[in-house]
């Protein structure tokens, strides 16, 4: 028997898990061929632990620890445009010293510095659990923070109150105000809603769809979808009505 646990796998066989299955009576293991639609999936999954792996040891605490990093990035492009040359071009390497594209703001017509949009607290390029938790930032800040830059955006919310409205209202009428688009589909369920709320975020230009079904099918689904022209759109996927204690301080 060998040193694998017993149980499901969907790991790639490479030269390290092949030796591993060595001393494992053959009729014991299971293996499949990649599908050659999907196979690039699992070699990317593959490439990108190595890589990530890599760029992990080249780190470190000190000043040149980026410039590592940065170099051996540079380095794995210079290969990909050398087997890949459609894949990858020396216009992919990352610039030096190494920044971050944040934002790209309007002209302005009046003289002065450039005004930006507000970012959430959590990168937009990464996922986090969010649950109003004592140290985290609360699901409304982060709704307006996202609000700020949003070309347009889609609701899906059983219930809508007054009062959560307008802890987002100054954002949703900066929405409406830049030509941005708002999408609402929301619920009767239970009497929560309030029409105040709807009737402010139709004054607000808001496309509202209400469902009034409470017997067979019940909507109790919460997300929200803020896209943006640049491609960095985002979601958010939970349980927080638009309320104020669903907002603010309630344990989602």
């Amino acid at each position: 028997m060998g040193d694998l646990t017993p149980g499901v796998y969907e790991h790639l066989l490479t030269n390290e898990l092949h030796g591993r299955l060595a001393g494992t009576d053959a009729d014991l293991v299971s293996l499949g061929e990649l599908d050659p639609v999907d196979a690039h999936e699992a070699l990317t999954r593959h490439i990108t632990e190595l890589a990530s792996r890599a760029l992990r040891i080249a780190g470190g605490s000190d000043r040149a620890a980026v410039g590592r990093q940065v170099a051996l990035a540079n380095d794995m492009v210079k290969a990909i445009t050398a087997l890949a040359p459609d894949a990858a071009a020396p216009e992919d390497a990352v610039v030096e010293p190494p920044r971050t594209l944040l934002a790209v703001a309007q002209p302005s017509p009046t003289p002065g510095p450039a005004t930006f949009p507000e970012r959430p607290a959590v990168p937009m390029s990464t996922s986090a659990l969010l649950v109003n938790g004592r140290g985290q930032p609360r699901i409304g800040f982060e709704v307006a923070r996202e609000l700020a830059s949003a070309d347009s955006v889609d609701l899906l919310c059983a219930f809508i109150k007054w009062q959560g409205l307008r802890v987002i209202e100054k954002q949703l009428t900066q929405l409406r105000e830049r030509g941005g688009r708002l999408r609402v589909i929301t619920t009767t369920y239970m009497g929560a809603t309030d029409q105040r709320a709807l009737d402010r975020l139709v004054e607000l230009g808001a496309e509202v769809k209400v469902s009034y079904e409470t017997r067979t099918t019940r909507l109790h689904a919460k997300a929200w979808l803020f896209r943006r022209a640049t491609g960095l759109s985002t979601a958010y996927v939970g349980s927080s009505n638009l309320s104020r204690t669903a907002l603010t301080d309630g344990l989602e």
